[in-house]
């Protein structure tokens, strides 16, 4: 067999090393988990199997829920696929349900809350409200105890 001065040459030269393009991990399709890392605008930034993406959430998903997600570092669903975005987020402790107008209805041992414009404790046919500065009883009954005195202040008091 011959051998050419050029393949000899050729075959003592190394190879030059090719630059590697550095391409995101490929994603799957289906649900996936993922963290938070900083809302941007309509989207969140979310670190998805090893990358970094910039995803809606599904218009079902309430944002301050994510909101809350990120801030307490608990996981979200994604859903990968054709139009990747965030379907939920992993619930980590028994929530109290708040509605997107920030209405919460709640069955609960013992309850301290903190409200803007009202605040409606009812049971039966009593009811007492806190609004704007006023506090309303109703019942059948309204019964007030005091171990010592018993002291009503104001600066006018109307009975019947």
């Amino acid at each position: 067999m011959k051998h050419s001065a050029r393949s000899t040459e050729r075959a003592s030269q190394p190879e030059r090393a090719r630059p590697q393009r550095r391409e995101a991990p490929a994603i799957p399709s289906g649900l996936v988990l993922g963290t938070l890392l900083e809302r941007q605008g309509s989207a969140f930034r979310v670190r998805v199997a090893g990358a970094e993406r910039l995803l809606p959430w599904d218009p079902a998903v309430d944002p301050a829920l994510l909101e809350q997600a990120m801030a307490s570092g608990a996981r979200v669903v994604v859903e990968l696929g054709a139009a990747p975005a965030i379907v939920g987020a992993l619930v980590v402790a028994r929530p109290l349900s708040i509605d997107r107008h920030g209405d919460v209805e709640a069955r609960v041992r013992r309850l301290r809350l903190t409200a803007v414009d009202e605040v409606l404790l009812r049971t039966g046919g009593a009811f007492a409200r806190l609004k704007g500065g006023e506090l309303e009883l109703y019942g059948d009954r309204v019964l007030t105890r005091a171990r010592e005195v018993a002291r009503i202040l104001g600066r006018m008091i109307k009975l019947n």
